[in-house]
């Protein structure tokens, strides 16, 4: 596998309340009442080191605060939360199984997701270029 793909998989990026409000546009008010309601969750890297928020979790609080800016309830953002967060692991498996390489060709990023299940003589290769990505069969190359 790829140097920089196994880097990608292994970041554990969060921010601390004061960033995470700053991203979000949610009030330090507003993520901890969310938070005190089990909409979302922070973490500690140790004993009596502060409140991290996971980009899932930042996420999370853009997608309530854009719900109840919306005028949706706090209810109704929640419930819809839950069905966002559901795709949006569904992505990240994917992401986290399939891709398998990572390279730029001029201006061109190709973005390798191993063999195709149903026809394994050929690999799936997206290639992103000038605002497009399109997807393509390749022959299957051996790792």
């Amino acid at each position: 596998m790829d140097g920089f793909v196994k880097k990608l998989r292994s970041l554990n990026i969060s921010l601390g309340m004061g960033e995470t409000s700053r991203v979000t546009g949610a009030t330090s008010t507003q993520i901890r009442y969310w938070e005190k309601k089990g909409i979302i969750k922070s973490m500690r890297y140790g004993n009596g080191t502060n409140k991290r928020y996971t980009l899932k979790n930042i996420a999370a609080i853009i997608f309530i605060k854009d719900k109840m800016d919306q005028g949706y309830t706090l209810a109704k953002a929640e419930e819809d939360l839950q069905d966002y967060m559901h795709d949006s692991d569904d992505i990240h498996l994917f992401m986290s199984q399939r891709m398998k390489s990572f390279e730029k060709e001029g201006d061109v990023t190709a973005i390798g997701f191993g063999q195709i299940e149903n026809d394994p003589e050929f690999d799936m290769v997206a290639k992103i270029a000038d605002g497009n990505v399109k997807l393509y069969k390749e022959e299957h190359k051996e790792s």
